[in-house]
Formats: structure tokens, sequence, C-alpha cells
């Protein structure tokens, strides 16, 4: 990967479309698990991207070039949430209860979000960057930028919550 950022970074678009047909699947699950619409998914994937295309040549470490457009990625969606939830104070109760099951359906065929549907949105990201991109509390700490030791306790909180539920249990 570090030698297509090397030439992306040249300006070579195919090596960037690479890049990006590297990352797309975890970026998708890293909105989903940021954002419920998948309108908002693609804005945010968009942006992203395209953010991304203008500024990697300022990446100062191409090995960290997933972390890095990670990091755009939840920028975005933020963006994108607070823009949503500041404008969207009403619904229309049908396009609402359509929404609902389409996306209800949607994670019935995604096994890991299925599992984690249910945790606050936090605990979902930590647990999706931790266990479906692999990467250390250490490396979310400094994506989040959130204290590791919170990330280490929002994971064990999860974990338990996942746990109790997987028992039959349930929790609030």
């Amino acid at each position: 990967m570090e030698e297509l950022v090397k030439k992306a970074k040249r300006n070579d678009e195919e090596a960037f479309n690479e890049l990006i047909l590297l990352v797309q699947k975890d970026l998708y699950i890293i909105a989903k698990t940021k954002l419920q619409d998948d309108n908002d998914v693609a804005d945010a994937i968009q942006e992203t991207i395209i953010s991304c295309y203008q500024n990697i040549r300022k990446l100062r470490n191409n090995k960290f070039f997933k972390t890095w457009l990670i990091k755009i990625l939840i920028n975005e969606c933020n963006k994108i949430y607070i823009k949503r939830k500041r404008y969207n104070t009403s619904y229309d109760e049908e396009e609402f209860s359509k929404k609902l099951i389409f996306e209800e359906n949607f994670l019935k065929n995604m096994n890991f979000e299925n599992l984690i549907k249910d945790l606050k949105d936090d605990e979902k990201l930590i647990l999706t960057l931790y266990y479906y991109e692999d990467y250390s509390t250490k490396e979310i700490s400094k994506i989040l930028k959130i204290n590791e030791n919170t990330i280490r306790s929002k994971l064990a909180r999860a974990k338990s919550k996942l746990k109790n539920q997987y028992e039959g249990g349930y929790y609030e």
C-alpha cells in the first residue's frame, strides 16, 4: 500500500484509484457505523475521497495512509451527523418506518453489524476499529483523539454488553 501512496502523491490517478478500491469496504463499514442513512454514508465517503485526493501530498508517513483516511472519514461523518441533527427535527412517520425496515433487513445480512447494532455509537465505532479493522487501542486513541485508557474502558464495557446480550441478558 505504501508504494501506491507514493505514486498517488505524484498525481498517479490509477494508483489513487487502487488505494480507494483497497479501502472502500472498510470506509463503508465505518461510515455505516457512524451514520444510519445510506445517502449520508455515500456523502461522507465521497467527501472523504475528495479531501484525500486534494490533501494526500500533506500525508507525512505513507504507512499511516489508512489511519489518516479513517480520521478524515470520521470527521466527515461527524459533520453530516451534526448537520442532520440540527436540520432534521421533524420526520415523516411512514418514511421513517420504511427506512427502519430497510435498515433492519440490511443489518440482518451483516453479522458483525447485527451484533453491535444495539450499542452506543462510540462503542460501535471502537469495536469496529478494534475487531474489524485490527487497530490497537493506542491507534484508536490517536484516531479518535480519546485517551487510550478511555478506549480500553469503552471496549471492555461494549464487550461486556455483547456477552450479556449473547447470554440472553439485557443492558441499558
